[in-house]
């Protein structure tokens, strides 16, 4: 059991490279078909990667859907929603007041990694119920630390 608990997370984790790198891939593609609508300025071509971002990242929470049906991560619905859910969770964080730029840089790349290795423990079966309920609580504690921290309460 442990071996497949083990060879789902990987999956997991496999889906959480892939749709950052195919996030990226978009932003270079879009800089590339549309550069002076996109690129200038002081910040180059970043404005792309900022504009594919806005739309990218809830379109990569769709795709995780077929990405972890064809690792055959198990149950592969449960899994998507619960590591979008985790995934916005991260982003609020990242995105608000409290963590330092170096660590915001490192939890938007390694978000989807985090996000769906997390969501396989929560949405199996391994895990007794305290300790699922417990990760899920503290994905929604990051959540509403990120949402006061943003809003200033």
């Amino acid at each position: 059991m442990k071996e497949r608990v083990g060879r789902r997370v990987f999956g997991a984790m496999m889906v959480g490279a892939i749709l950052p790198a195919a996030l990226l891939g978009w932003a270079y593609v879009m800089s590339k078909v549309s550069p002076s609508r996109m690129c200038g300025g002081f910040i180059g071509c970043l404005g792309s990667l900022v504009h594919v971002w806005e739309v990218g990242r809830w379109v990569a929470i769709v795709l995780a859907w077929p990405l972890l049906y064809v690792l055959r991560v198990r149950p592969a619905w449960p899994v998507a929603i619960a590591g979008g859910l985790f995934l916005v969770a991260i982003w609020e964080f990242a995105l608000s007041s409290v963590p330092p730029l170096g660590i915001v840089i490192d939890l938007i790349v390694l978000s989807a990694l985090i996000a769906y290795s997390c969501a396989v423990l929560v949405a199996g079966r391994e895990l007794t119920r305290p300790w699922r309920a417990a990760i899920a609580a503290a994905f929604l504690a990051l959540y509403l630390l990120g949402l006061l921290s943003s809003r200033g309460l």
